[in-house]
């Protein structure tokens, strides 16, 4: 069965970057470069016009930067992804750039492999970030001590799902290194959020960090 095409808009101000990028993304038949855009206003107008299923999206731009264009973005089309590709570490960027609905942020250190294996783990609905990124965004969460951390008892199966979250890793990828059902995989999680207080992978790997649920 022909796999479903995944069309993606390039934001950045240096318009090498974006061509580099492109040519590489463009090596993967499952990846369509609809457009690029020099900051955030232009690829709101560039979603407008071309639809895009996934935006990766520089933060640090002139005009309009990568958090204000992902506000337009999601405002407007919510069903857009955004991920967020740049080379700063900023608690503030990454804290903003997550409120405002991006699915993925990652570095621009980061492989071309893992790139497209973001792009294509968003565009399924699995958020991912990069492990310094979620570190730096747990950071910015107010310091609880040890005592005020929440104790929960996870079998080592429940564990075990948790840390593949915070890898990004999808149900499917999970079922089977697990050896379990997709299905089962998603009731577990499903247990998860409960006993959590959670309601989404990102809130899931979060909490799983703060609280030391993961090694």
């Amino acid at each position: 069965m022909e796999k479903d095409i995944i069309r993606v808009v390039i934001v950045d101000d240096s318009l090498i970057f974006r061509e580099a990028i492109a040519s590489l993304l463009s090596q993967d038949p499952e990846i369509l470069i609809v457009a690029n855009a020099s900051n955030g206003k232009e690829a709101y107008d560039k979603c407008k016009e071309h639809n895009p299923d996934i935006v990766l999206m520089d933060v640090r731009m002139p005009v309009c930067d990568g958090i204000e264009g992902t506000k337009l973005i999601k405002n407007s089309f919510p069903e857009i992804k955004v991920i967020m590709f740049t080379t700063f570490e900023d608690k503030d960027y990454i804290t903003e750039a997550i409120r405002y609905g991006a699915e993925g942020y990652i570095f621009k250190d980061s492989g071309q492999d893992h790139i497209r294996t973001v792009i294509k783990s968003v565009k399924k609905g699995y958020p991912v970030f990069h492990q310094k990124a979620l570190n730096t965004m747990v950071q910015s969460i107010p310091e609880t001590t040890a005592a005020e951390k929440v104790n929960i008892d996870l079998n080592p199966t429940e564990r075990k799902i948790l840390s593949y979250i915070v890898e990004g890793k999808s149900n499917k990828e999970i079922g089977l290194l697990l050896m379990l059902s997709e299905g089962r995989i998603r009731n577990i999680i499903s247990d998860l959020f409960d006993k959590t207080g959670t309601c989404d992978r990102t809130q899931l790997a979060v909490f799983a960090v703060r609280n030391d649920l993961v090694d």
